[in-house]
């Protein structure tokens, strides 16, 4: 296949490295999404240079129109990526920002930030509660983190990695239990893989491990989307995308939850994607039921894409212009697709109704879109 992102490190800088937003099941335990004000979507970004303020910004889908720059001094640091759950945003700060901080989703008032640990590096968080899990790249897996308090608690998944360092990417609450995907990395060799990727099965009463999963593939990379119970097939399922960018092999992998996890295989490959999903969003109402991906193929460009989920068919060839990069999404409540296009010296939002384009030129947010979720809508 064609060979997918050759400089991804040098794009993404020390973020592989840098690996959210679940509104049609949230976590359990987290408070259901009930937005008091209109829709709108909020973005962050940042430069990768170590030190540097990144930016917060928002977009009304339906004006279309963008407000820079509006979060609180010092929330959004050089790597971010974003959650939504309940009423409130998560800021995963990742490298050298080692901290989960969070907003209000309508005042977007700081409400609290929470170290994760000098060399850490968080790479995403699921909520219940008063207790936040991090996933994290450079410590030994999971972190508990409770609000109110500096005492974390450390879930230990590095038995399968011998450097100790499991190189987690994502997780997420299904029940009682915590999803954890690794990637089970070779620190020392430019973060090499060992192998396929793993996901653990944390029981979070108890914070033992379940069970674990091997993945079909090597590096997972990206953060767990579940599958809305709406959707037509596989409803509860969590989605990982996988890519090894050596050759670009990969595929978005599928994991069954409940009381029998298994790890049955790959949803769509990056073959037939022409890339690896970025991100994926999924839209179902009485018009069908899509998963929408963001699909960087060579660089520097990567393609919006769209797999319908009735009959498990990929639409035929990407359905943005050609000078456009789509490197994040997300779906609004109103059916709005809000798109990154992370094209050099032209990047910004966009807005998309289905396939076709709403607004009439990229809308700049005060930085360059750099993160594969770094953008909710709510």
């Amino acid at each position: 296949m064609t060979k997918i992102f050759p400089l991804i490190v040098s794009t993404l800088g020390l973020a592989l490295l840098a690996c959210g937003d679940n509104r049609a099941l949230p976590d359990a335990g987290a408070p259901i999404d009930a937005p008091a004000g209109p829709p709108r979507a909020v973005v962050v970004a940042g430069d990768f240079v170590a030190g540097h303020p990144g930016v917060l910004s928002t977009l009304d889908p339906a004006t279309r129109m963008v407000t820079p720059n509006v979060g609180p001094a010092l929330a959004v640091g050089a790597d971010p990526i974003l959650r939504h759950f309940g009423g409130e945003l998560f800021i995963i700060n990742r490298v050298d920002g080692n901290n989960i901080t969070i907003l209000d989703d309508q005042t977007l008032a700081l409400k609290e930030q929470l170290g994760t640990g000098a060399g850490s590096n968080p790479q995403d968080v699921a909520v219940r509660g008063q207790k936040l899990y991090v996933a994290t790249f450079g410590g030994t897996g999971l972190l508990v983190l409770t609000r109110g308090s500096a005492a974390p608690v450390a879930i230990d998944l590095s038995a399968d990695d011998p450097d100790g360092k499991p190189n987690c990417n994502s997780v997420y609450l299904v029940g009682n239990d915590a999803y954890v995907s690794c990637g089970l990395l070779d620190n020392a060799d430019m973060f090499k893989p060992r192998g396929p990727g793993k996901v653990y099965v944390i029981d979070t009463t108890t914070n033992a491990i379940k069970t674990s999963l091997t993945l079909g593939h090597a590096n997972p990379f990206g953060v767990f989307e579940q599958v809305p119970a709406a959707a037509p097939s596989g409803a509860g399922d969590l989605l990982m995308p996988t890519v090894v960018f050596a050759d670009g092999t990969g595929c978005v992998e599928r994991i069954t939850t409940g009381a029998a996890p298994s790890a049955p295989g790959c949803l769509i490959t990056n073959t037939d994607l022409g890339g690896y999903a970025s991100r994926i969003a999924f839209q179902i109402d009485k018009e069908g039921a899509l998963l929408w991906v963001a699909a960087p193929t060579t660089f520097p460009k990567s393609d919006l894409r769209a797999y319908d989920m009735s009959i498990n068919s990929l639409w035929a060839g990407p359905l943005n212009a050609a000078n456009q990069a789509i490197g994040d999404l997300a779906l609004c409540p109103g059916g709005e697709l809000v798109i990154a296009d992370t094209t050099m010296n032209a990047n910004g939002l966009r807005v998309y109704s289905g396939a076709a384009e709403l607004t009439k030129a990229v809308q700049p947010i005060g930085l360059p879109p750099s993160s594969s979720h770094g953008l909710v809508c709510y």
